[in-house]
């Protein structure tokens, strides 16, 4: 009856929640807010980050700031991405447009990126560090310079991941991570914006200074859904509760967004679970470079390319498999052996929101191909070497 969920919240809750509690709402973006912010900037190594209410709502306030210095319209994301983006590019007023994916490493391809670049119309592009795996921006910040437009790092999956020696979230000069459910540092909800150029963290002050901060009330609301996570994520509850639990899994496709700041008592969760980060990346890494290293000798299992000079932060371990016979064979037998896994986006963007794209032909081809052959593996601190042992000893059953 032991199954290990896809994501696991932070392993030590009780002190998470007890440090957490201890904080002084004297409302507003009081000192509790601060300190997290600062922790985090410095973490990341930019000027400035600031705490708001989701990854979407990052990106939404980033692109409100960056409208002030431009009258330019459009977005460009990766086809395959976490798709409620575009949700956040429509309310601040733009145009989403979709660039093709490398599905050598699942991330945007930076030699395609260029074919829907506009000097007239581009106001940023938004590369994306999917499942924490870090993607090469040289290109991206060249072609930034020249055709002058903004680069957005989706970092929502990558805290604490590393390219050529530093972290993600500070290349491009302004970038934005996820603290909502499932991600490494997690509140259940929240996003943080980091910024490195003074005059665009003005302007994301701004914009900020007219939002509302959340009251106690949401901080009750948050306090008692983190306290169901934590117990329904263990695995000795979770197998025998997964029917239950699975009610609760979000599967509907958002129509609405609506910007938000985070609370203090978010960024209590936040700063005790930063402070920690790197024993949690440390686990995360060892279980994902296990199944990597086995995973990546088996024919028909496809793994993202580490880039030279990356360090992933291993938010899942995502592998492609392009037999659905398999795909589905191999993710009912994994449940059975206790073992969750997921799908993720079964579609692009551009089959799930319309966007004015055709039907035929198909006009991103691999990121249709990444998400119909997508299953990402738990590599969560909660998962352990017998675990470990069983999804790889699956696999071979399966594949040799």
């Amino acid at each position: 009856m032991r199954k290990v969920p896809t994501n696991s919240f932070y392993t030590h809750t009780g002190k998470l929640l007890r440090d957490a509690l201890a904080f002084k709402n004297k409302g507003g973006r009081g000192s509790d807010i601060l300190a997290f912010e600062e922790a985090f900037a410095e973490y990341i190594g930019v000027e400035r980050a600031f705490l708001v209410g989701s990854g979407t709502s990052a990106l939404y306030i980033i692109l409100k700031a960056l409208m002030r210095f431009s009258n330019k319209t459009e977005v460009v994301l990766p086809a395959y991405t976490v798709p409620t983006l575009t949700l956040a590019i429509a309310k601040a007023g733009l145009k989403t447009r979709l660039a093709e994916i490398d599905i050598n490493t699942f991330n945007l391809d930076p030699q395609r990126f260029s074919d829907v670049i506009s000097k007239k119309d581009t106001l940023a592009v938004v590369p994306v560090h999917m499942f924490g795996f870090p993607m090469e921006l040289s290109e991206i910040c060249k072609s930034s310079a020249k055709e002058g437009f903004y680069v957005v790092e989706d970092c929502a999956q990558a805290p604490g991941a590393k390219i050529s020696g530093r972290r993600v979230g500070g290349e491009s000069g302004v970038g934005f991570f996820s603290m909502c459910k499932g991600k490494i540092i997690s509140a259940f909800r929240g996003g943080i914006i980091t910024a490195d150029n003074k005059e665009i963290a003005l302007e994301i002050e701004k914009e900020i200074s007219s939002m509302p901060t959340p009251g106690r009330l949401f901080d009750l609301n948050l306090f008692v859904a983190l306290f169901l996570i934590n117990y329904a994520t263990i695995p000795s509850i979770y197998g025998p509760l997964f029917k239950l639990i699975s009610l609760f899994k979000s599967t509907e496709v958002h129509e609405r967004f609506e910007p938000s700041l985070a609370s203090p008592f978010a960024a209590r969760l936040g700063l005790t679970q930063l402070e920690a980060i790197d024993t949690q990346l440390k686990r995360r890494t060892e279980n994902a470079m296990a199944l990597y290293k086995a995973l990546e000798k088996i024919d028909g299992v496809g793994l993202p390319n580490i880039i030279e000079g990356a360090s992933p932060a291993f938010n899942h371990l995502p592998v492609m498999i392009q037999d659905n016979e398999m795909l589905s064979a191999l993710t009912k037998i994994l449940f059975k052996r206790g073992i969750d896994t997921a799908r993720m986006y079964e579609r692009p963007i551009h089959k799930i929101y319309d966007l004015q794209y055709p039907d035929l032909p198909d006009p991103f081809p691999k990121a249709t191909e990444l998400s119909e052959g997508l299953m990402v593996l738990p590599v969560h601190p909660g998962v352990t070497k017998r675990d470990l042992g069983i999804i790889i000893e699956t696999f071979k059953e399966i594949f040799c």
